[in-house]
């Protein structure tokens, strides 16, 4: 089966006047951490903008469930299940398994969608599963260099797989690879620096840091920058740092201890806000946080997560690394004293932090969610004409 592979420039056709009304609903399949929740509700909120009814099927946090909410879009929680590690796993999961896909089934046979999107990650091995049964269009949105099993297991019966990296078609069957990007979530007007700092009742001209650890915080990340104020100066760096709910207080004392001036939370929804005001972000290498970064233009030291799947992260932060947009350092070798120095080595060297800031731009991908929605919805719209009316679930 030969491959067609999409550079990020390329665009979808544009859709067949009046075949859009034709198009019944879209289930978007996604669970797990922003990573994958965050892609899915952009993906959600360009269908609503397109008219289309779309329904978020999977299984997250409260706090990110409340995201689809507020954006006005569908959430059904289902089971998921993952592999089991350990073989005393086993016993139970052929019956997890079956008790995800029947939920997922029931879902699709009530909501009958026209196409089925999955996000990455096991939240869409049981949707994806009765898609392909039923015979409804599938696609999958890979948002790292390595894309997951579920992804690389569905890519063959998979309409289209849309990629983040260049580097992702290696590892995938499908027909159609489309590098079109990560979707984002919508942020509002990018803010001046010095704007962006005064909401947050920051100094205007002291040097910035994010720290990042994901939607959910990280540990050892926060423990690392705890120790690297020793060797910081309050006079220069102030800090700006979503802590993760468990660590909040303890960082927002350490700052307020060493004299620090910061902006710390647990979890904070406008993030478009917190890049504005940074000149460098501590992170992890998760593929929306770097999708995220290289929109924003934004220096960052990759901290990945050593216990990532596959180690995926790794790869992700090596790409950004090997491209000049980012500074990838293991968490393994990696301690405050050291954080510290790489942190005044960029505080420094102004040239190297717009030299990176350049390097991340042009990995950035334009409009990924109106690129994928086009081309699914033109997909739809052919397949509807070509069967002379409405695709039907069989």
């Amino acid at each position: 089966m030969k491959k067609i592979h999409y550079a990020k420039s390329s665009s979808p056709s544009p859709l067949p006047t009046g075949e859009r009304t034709k198009v019944r609903g879209i289930v978007i399949a996604a669970g797990g951490t922003g990573g994958h929740i965050f892609p899915a509700l952009a993906l959600a909120r360009e269908f609503k903008s397109a008219g289309i009814t779309t329904l978020v099927i999977g299984k997250t946090t409260a706090l990110l469930q409340s995201e689809f909410q507020k954006a006005g879009i569908s959430f059904q929680e289902i089971p998921v299940v993952r592999f089991p590690r350990k073989k005393t796993g086993l016993i139970l999961f052929p019956f997890r398994a079956a008790q995800a896909f029947f939920s997922a089934a029931a879902c699709l046979l009530r909501f009958r969608p026209s196409a089925v999107i999955g996000m990455g990650g096991y939240a869409c091995a049981a949707p994806a599963s009765v898609a392909t049964l039923l015979h409804i269009p599938l696609y999958f949105c890979e948002q790292n260099l390595l894309p997951g099993k579920v992804t690389r297991a569905f890519s063959r019966v998979s309409s289209a797989v849309f990629t983040s990296f260049p580097d992702s078609s290696r590892y995938l069957g499908a027909k159609r690879i489309m590098e079109f990007g990560n979707p984002l979530r919508p942020f509002a007007e990018k803010n001046e620096k010095a704007a962006a700092r005064q909401k947050l009742k920051l100094d205007g001209q002291k040097f910035t840091v994010l720290v990042l650890g994901g939607s959910q915080g990280a540990h050892r990340i926060n423990q690392n920058i705890s120790e690297s104020l020793d060797y910081l100066s309050p006079r220069e760096i102030q800090f700006i740092h979503l802590t993760g709910a468990d660590d909040l207080s303890i960082m927002t004392e350490t700052y307020e201890k060493k004299k620090f001036q910061n902006y710390a939370e647990g979890f904070f929804p406008e993030m478009g806000l917190l890049y504005s005001a940074a000149d460098l972000v501590i992170c992890r290498a998760g593929a929306t946080t770097i999708a995220e970064l290289n929109f924003f233009g934004l220096p960052s030291i990759l901290i990945p997560y050593p216990f990532a799947a596959e180690d995926h992260q790794r790869l992700n932060a090596s790409y950004l690394a090997g491209c000049g947009a980012a500074i990838l350092r293991e968490e393994s070798t990696l301690n405050g004293e050291k954080l510290a120095r790489e942190i005044k080595i960029l505080v420094g060297d102004r040239q190297k932090l717009n030299l990176m800031s350049e390097a991340g731009r042009r990995l950035s991908h334009p409009e990924p969610a109106k690129h994928i929605v086009s081309l699914i919805l033109s997909d739809l719209a052919r397949r509807s004409f070509s069967e002379g009316g409405p695709d039907k679930i069989i």
